[in-house]
C-alpha cells in the first residue's frame, strides 16, 4: 500500500492541507494519506498551541468526508521532540509492507538540512514536494539532494494556520479557508484566546 503522511502541528488544519493531501493523493495514485498531528514538534514554541487532544479531534473532523483520509495518534504519543525518523521508525515496524511518502510544501528544500537525521530520512522514505507561494525560483544547484524530491504540480494555495489564526483575531470572515465542518469551533476555540495563539 502507498501511504502519504502528513504531519504538523495543524494549529489549526485548514484547506491548504486538505489540498495538499488531495493533490498528493491523485498526482501519485495514493491508497490513502495519513495526518499525524505532532504533540511536541521540535521546530515550534508550544506555549501559543492549543492541547494536541483538540488538535486532534478539530483534524479529525475537517477530514472525515474524505474515505481516503486518515488520521493517527502516532506522532502524539511521546512527550519527547517529534522527529520524523522515529515517526518512519514506529511506522515501518507497524506496517512492514507499506511504502511511505511525506508530503510537504517547497520550503523543506532548505529546512531538511536541520531535520534529525536528515541523511537517513533521504535514504528510506520518499518525498512528495508540492509549490508554495514565494518559492517559484529556487537556487538549488548548491543541494546534494535535489533529485530526492518528488515534485507535484498544484496551484498555489496561500493559507497558513498563522494566517487563520490572525483573521480570528481579527474577528475577520475564515469562510472558504477551512473546512466548513469545523469552521464555528474554530472560531469558538481560537477567539477568546486571540492574543495568546497569534
Amino acid at each position: 500500500m502507498k501511504v502519504g503522511l502528513l504531519g504538523g502541528s495543524f494549529n489549526p488544519v485548514h484547506n491548504g492541507h486538505i489540498e495538499l493531501a488531495k493533490a498528493a493523493l491523485d498526482f501519485f495514485h495514493l491508497d490513502k494519506v495519513l495526518f499525524l498531528p505532532s504533540g511536541n514538534h521540535p521546530f515550534k514554541d508550544h506555549s501559543d498551541v492549543p492541547p494536541i487532544e483538540m488538535r486532534y479531534e478539530l483534524t479529525k473532523k475537517a477530514i472525515s468526508p474524505y474515505p481516503s483520509f486518515e488520521i493517527s495518534h502516532l506522532d502524539m504519543e511521546s512527550e519527547a521532540p517529534s522527529y520524523t525518523k522515529l515517526l518512519v521508525l514506529r511506522l515501518n515496524k507497524m506496517f512492514p509492507h507499506d511504502k511511505f511518502y511525506f508530503i510537504t510544501g517547497s520550503d523543506i528544500i532548505y529546512e531538511l538540512k536541520k531535520w534529525y537525521d536528515y541523511k537517513w530520512l533521504l535514504d528510506n522514505i520518499e518525498f512528495i514536494v508540492a509549490h508554495r507561494p514565494g518559492f517559484d525560483k529556487l537556487n538549488t544547484h548548491e543541494l546534494g539532494y535535489i533529485d530526492k524530491f518528488h515534485f507535484m504540480k498544484m496551484k498555489p494555495i496561500d493559507i497558513s494556520s498563522t494566517m487563520i489564526r490572525k483573521m480570528i483575531g481579527e474577528h475577520k470572515n475564515i469562510t472558504g479557508l477551512v473546512p466548513a465542518d469545523i469552521e464555528k469551533d474554530l472560531i469558538s476555540i481560537y477567539s477568546p484566546y486571540h492574543s495568546k495563539f497569534t
